[in-house]
């Protein structure tokens, strides 16, 4: 070999011992990826916090309203703005507690509330709830559950599952001060069969 060809030989060894692992244009195209990852992470966590969540009903505490697994569409912002509404079913996060717990709104500040025989009476009137199901209001009419009288504070609201002899609710925690309420549950979107509107 002539001493021509052995440097050309050298110099192409160097050229290659020099040639970096990853190319200028797929080092930007890596930096662009982990931008939009990261940015798609963050959208995430502002749509959870802020926007909506997704809950998963454990339980049978909601029956009829809603079935033990079905998966909730939850507006997080309408609550954080607004304030949770009367028969409203809503997230709540109880004192002490690590899981959230879906009841539905039934009494508000400044309400004076009472159940007798099974009958919910919200300022001395008879509420007709439409949104338990008649073998579940006959059940737990015949119980003759009594609870109250009871004054609502400002800034305290009282729940209730709709499921009343298998629910832990106000009747047992007390009172739900509205920072604890998580969001509105608006949709059931899982399973398919049961997708709609939250009653």
């Amino acid at each position: 070999m002539s001493k021509k060809s052995g440097k050309i030989l050298e110099m192409r060894k160097e050229e290659q011992a020099k040639k970096p692992f990853l190319s200028d244009k797929a080092k930007k195209e890596i930096r662009e990826w982990v931008i939009s990852l990261a940015s798609a992470i963050v959208i995430v966590l502002l749509v959870s916090n802020f926007l909506v969540s997704v809950i998963r009903v454990d339980g049978g505490s909601m029956l009829d309203t809603l079935q033990d697994g079905d998966r909730l569409l939850v507006n997080v912002l309408d609550m954080r703005m607004n304030g949770p509404e009367r028969y409203e079913v809503v997230i709540v996060h109880y004192p002490e507690r690590k899981e959230n717990f879906v009841k539905r709104v039934i009494g508000m500040p400044g309400d004076t509330l009472e159940v007798k025989g099974g009958v919910l009476y919200i300022n001395g009137e008879a509420v007709e709830e439409e949104y338990l199901s008649a073998d579940r209001t006959a059940h737990f009419h015949s119980a003759s559950s009594n609870f109250g009288p009871i004054e609502i504070p400002e800034d305290k609201y009282f729940v209730m599952g709709d499921h009343r002899d298998y629910s832990n609710d106000s009747r047992q925690v007390g009172l739900i001060d509205r920072d604890m309420f998580v969001g509105q549950a608006t949709y059931v979107f899982w399973p398919f069969s049961r997708f709609g509107a939250v009653n």
